[in-house]
């Protein structure tokens, strides 16, 4: 099985500190090499939020660090850079934002779901919106208590 991994999740693989990080690992823990994709948005997120000082509890990483905590999950065996089809995936994401009301949170979420179905992957994230799409496999990771 491949896996699209969301913002959140690798967010919370690289903060050991971050409350959804033993969560993450466990479900890290168990994946094959080469199952678990991301793609430019994702990346872009995880160094945004590596080095904003709220999401950092007031100890951003300089970008240059961010760099290098990205740079060290990309060359984990588990990782790989996805490729996609644009027109499927445009076709999808056209399809996941119709009739939607405005949300600042709503183009990178629907993109990453539109390209999770149109390359079959399982999104895997903490944020249960995903379920809005209807994806044909999406799975919730969730904190035990």
């Amino acid at each position: 099985m491949r896996y699209l991994a969301d913002i959140n999740v690798v967010f919370s693989l690289l903060v050991a500190g971050h409350s959804h990080n033993p969560v993450a690992w466990e479900w890290w823990d168990q994946r094959e090499p080469e199952c678990v994709g991301w793609v430019l948005p994702v990346k872009l997120g995880v160094l945004r939020l590596l080095t904003n000082n709220v999401a950092m509890v007031g100890n951003p990483l300089a970008p240059v660090e961010a760099l290098g905590a990205w740079d060290a999950f990309n060359r984990d065996p588990r990782t790989l850079e996805l490729e996609f089809p644009s027109t499927a995936q445009e076709q999808k994401l056209k399809q996941f934002v119709e009739g939607r009301r405005p949300s600042p949170n709503l183009w990178t979420d629907a993109w990453l779901a539109a390209v999770a179905e149109s390359l079959e992957c399982t999104l895997i994230s903490f944020d249960s919106g995903f379920q809005a799409f209807g994806l044909s496999s999406f799975e919730l990771l969730k904190d035990v208590g």
